[in-house]
């Protein structure tokens, strides 16, 4: 699987992709956010066009309202003298009623609410007393009023409009009624009926209280709507126009508009899915005229990429063979020809030759204790490897300073690793050509001297010792050391790790036996 990952993702390949992912992304959110603009902006335009539509039609319906109210106001200033001429007042109240349709019936009633006439005439309401919504409401305000929509005796969902019959000295005589009935066919079911659309736009007029008024389905007239969740903001404001979920659980965009007065609202509605089915068209235009860039842009992109790839992926080549002697020349043929390759180009080449320094310098510092320079416990352990594999016998002298801690915390650390650095010195010229000086722990060290005898070490272990307790350090003075003794040849059948540990052990019975002594492994001298 890594071969295959590592054939398959070539840099070329890489960039490529990368450039033609970004231009496909940008592709698709200028795609995306050109969809969202024409359907917003079909949305907006639709939702005006909506409410402009009901703004024209509650205008109509208001010019309707008051011709109607100065048709009764006239009618009425003309009936004060002819309250006692019945046949008169039959006369007036059908010429208001067939005239111009503009009420389903009307009536003439006198101050104490009894009919003086009717039209039409069916109704057999003359001679009896009125007891409806509109009528006690225009017997007890004097004045004229379009009332609130009611039912009647005969169930017939009724808007009332009245104005009042003064004498000339101003005394009430009665009122001039007319009467729109909601559920059957009138004059404003004629001014709003023309404009039913069928692709499932509507028109429907509501009170205050959500009563519907009209409605293209007959059946919904004088219900209140219910699981409309703008219809509270739409009563709530004059004008205006918003999405929202009609009864039925279809997306419709709203226009409204408020009738000055009545307070009624016309509302024309949209479906949202009949508003957005040109946004396909408009969306299957755009992708037709943007493929052709799209494709001389995909092209390009390939090309361009290839070309920037090339030096790129040349100088990745000979980034795997930067040990041949020829690398360099190789390097220097390839053509990078912008400026960030030729910017890579020189520091592989400044790169191979740092390389080719640094390595003596890592395999220094892989093998030598920062802090002292003595070495550290790995090349110590790949020296005992070397003289085992040789067979050249040696002794390990293990070392501590005693009581090193109290140095630490009497003097600080800076001053405890300045004795560790002199002490590093007085080990090095305890050394020869082969032997090894180590620090193999904070205060610990070992000697590795080859080809020397048990003896022989032991005696250099003692002048070592003295050496050091001799030796004066800055501030702290004198120091003591204790030192384990340990020996290796051919001969004995303990391995190089084994004699390293007998030394350890030495060290620490030198250590139980009072310190400041050099003590041989499995006993001292």
């Amino acid at each position: 699987m890594t071969a295959l990952k590592s054939t398959f993702l070539k840099l070329n390949r890489l960039i490529l992709f990368l450039a033609l992912s970004a231009t496909v992304l940008t592709f698709i959110n200028s795609f995306y956010s050109n969809y969202e603009v024409q359907k917003e902006q079909l949305i907006l335009q639709t939702i005006e066009v909506n409410r402009a539509y009901a703004s024209k039609l509650s205008d109509t319906t208001e010019v309707f309202i008051k011709s109607s109210q100065q048709q009764l106001s006239y009618t009425a200033n003309s009936l004060y003298n002819s309250m006692n001429d019945d046949s008169r007042l039959q006369e007036e109240a059908n010429r208001l009623k067939f005239q111009t349709d503009s009420f389903n019936s009307v009536v003439i009633s006198d101050a104490f609410g009894l009919t003086h006439a009717a039209s039409p005439e069916t109704l057999d309401l003359v001679g009896r007393t009125l007891s409806s919504a509109g009528s006690v409401e225009a017997l007890e305000e004097k004045k004229a009023l379009i009332s609130s929509p009611y039912l009647s005796t005969l169930k017939n969902l009724i808007v009332f409009l009245s104005a009042p019959i003064f004498d000339m000295n101003g005394s009430y005589l009665g009122f001039l009624g007319g009467s729109i009935y909601l559920k059957s066919p009138n004059i404003l079911s004629k001014i709003l009926g023309e404009h039913y659309y069928k692709n499932g736009s509507y028109i429907y007029v509501i009170d205050q209280d959500k009563q519907v008024l009209y409605h293209p389905e007959k059946s919904r007239i004088g219900s209140f709507v219910a699981e409309n969740n703008g219809i509270d903001e739409i009563v709530a404001n004059k004008e205006g126009g918003m999405l929202l979920t009609n009864s039925k659980g279809i997306d419709m965009l709203a226009g409204y508009s408020t009738i000055p007065s009545t307070g009624w609202v016309v509302i024309t509605q949209s479906p949202l899915e009949s508003t957005l089915v040109p946004l396909t068209g408009i969306m299957e235009k755009v992708i037709l005229r943007t493929l052709p860039l799209a494709l001389a842009v995909f092209l390009f992109i390939w090309l361009f990429a290839r070309a920037i790839s090339k030096p790129l992926q040349q100088l990745a080549d000979k980034a795997r063979s930067l040990d041949s002697p020829t690398v360099n020349e190789e390097i220097e043929k390839i053509h990078s020809w912008y400026v960030e390759s030729l910017g890579l180009k020189r520091a592989m080449l400044s790169g191979v030759k740092l390389i080719q320094s640094q390595i003596g310098d890592l395999k220094r510092d892989a093998e030598t204790d920062p802090l002292t320079g003595a070495n550290n416990r790995r090349a110590f352990q790949f020296r005992l490897k070397q003289l085992t594999l040789l067979e050249v016998p040696f002794s390990i002298l293990a070392l501590d300073i005693d009581y090193f801690k109290r140095i630490n915390d009497s003097y600080g650390h800076s001053m405890g690793d300045e004795v560790l650095k002199q002490q590093t010195k007085i080990l090095n010229r305890y050394c020869r050509e082969g032997d090894m000086v180590a620090r193999t722990g904070g205060e610990e060290f070992v000697l590795l001297l080859k080809e020397t005898s048990i003896e022989d070490a032991f005696l250099v272990a003692e002048r070592l010792r003295i050496a050091i307790s001799e030796e004066t350090f800055d501030v702290v003075g004198n120091i003591t050391v204790s030192i384990g003794v340990s020996h290796w040849s051919i001969s004995k059948v303990i391995s190089a790790e084994k004699t390293l540990s007998l030394a350890d052990k030495a060290l620490y019975q030198a250590k139980e036996q009072g310190r400041n002594r050099c003590i041989i492994a499995n006993g001292p001298i």
